[in-house]
């Protein structure tokens, strides 16, 4: 019995010591803040004015750790369309605090991931769902949501993930936030600050639509069916993304504005099939020509993303915002 004595000591004392490093790692996680999860204003901040090469390259990550986490009774869901062109800070009718949950190149079979994260978030009262035809064509992207997401279990992971990770650890560094390639910076509230982009920008982003715009792929609105069932309880504003003319453009060159318009109705159906009216806001921005050779304009960043003021009229649509306010 004695022999053991010396055995119990010394597990205690290895399980004190992974403890005093795991407390340590988790410190490091949390002081720095890399994803912006934990403190209102981590110190990567005041270096980098608030631009983040981590959370402009693994939004994903990102989004879903803020959204688990930050306080919100409204969200605005969707991709890099969303935390471009709808402020939180424009919105004017809807309970607060509001979260731009959007997400780049996000694609509908992740929809219904995102929306159990908002589902699991109890005072969430509205959400605001803007959907894009690149969601419904794209057939894939380099890296998924986690499946597990879905569940409870799964988000708490994702959350432990987030302090004890080997990512978490590795990005807790202002070598792996500072160097952002994208002009701008992020706010609290998930909204992206994008300053005007040059013709060379907005050049190359016209010739990277034509690349990856694709067919509609019609089965993928049972993901939309998925989103609208967990969502059922809260006040839904789903829209249809405005198009601009350049966007058309690329539509017609390819030969898919049937799919366009075939993708249109098809989403309004699913959307009456939930009781949810889903406004088409497609023409919203053909006042508000874009030129791809020209570089942004107040209306446009480029040939897919609005800027706020197409946002403020999305907004003013979806009664979310008094017409003509300033």
């Amino acid at each position: 019995m004695r022999s053991s004595e010396p055995a119990r000591r010394f597990l205690a004392l290895a399980g004190l010591t992974v403890a005093g490093l795991l407390a340590l790692v988790a410190a490091r996680v949390v002081w720095f803040d890399a994803y912006w999860v934990f403190r209102e204003d981590p110190p990567w901040r005041a270096a980098t004015g608030g631009a983040s090469r981590l959370l402009d390259r693994q939004t994903r990550r990102a989004k879903v750790l803020q959204a688990l986490t930050r306080p919100y009774a409204t969200a605005l869901i969707g991709s890099s369309t969303v935390y471009h062109g709808l402020d939180p800070r424009d919105v004017e009718d809807a309970p607060g605090p509001i979260f731009n949950a959007g997400i780049s190149a996000i694609i509908a079979e992740e929809l219904p991931l995102v929306a159990s994260v908002v589902a699991s978030r109890r005072g969430v009262a509205r959400v605001v769902i803007g959907l894009d035809y690149y969601m419904f064509s794209r057939p894939s992207v380099p890296v998924h949501l986690d499946p597990a997401l879905a569940s409870a279990t799964g988000r708490l992971t994702t959350l432990m993930g987030s302090v004890l990770g080997r990512y978490a650890l590795m990005d807790s560094r202002l070598d792996a936030v500072a160097g952002a390639e994208d002009p701008g910076h992020w706010t609290r509230d998930g909204f992206r600050v994008t300053p005007p982009l040059p013709p060379a920008l907005t050049r190359e982003n016209d010739a990277a639509r034509r690349r990856s715009t694709a067919p509609f792929r019609p089965e993928t609105l049972e993901s939309l069916d998925r989103v609208l069932d967990r969502l059922a309880g809260r006040r839904i504003d789903a829209y249809l993304s405005p198009v601009n003319d350049a966007q058309r453009r690329v539509l017609a060159d390819l030969g898919l504005r049937e799919d366009f318009e075939r993708w249109r109705a098809a989403v309004i159906a699913v959307g009456a099939r939930h009781g949810v009216s889903v406004r088409d806001l497609t023409e919203l921005g053909a006042r508000y020509p874009f030129d791809p050779e020209a570089g942004s304009t107040p209306f446009w960043l480029d040939n897919l993303h609005y800027t706020p003021l197409i946002g403020r009229l999305v907004l003013e649509s979806l009664g979310l915002r008094r017409p003509g306010a300033p």
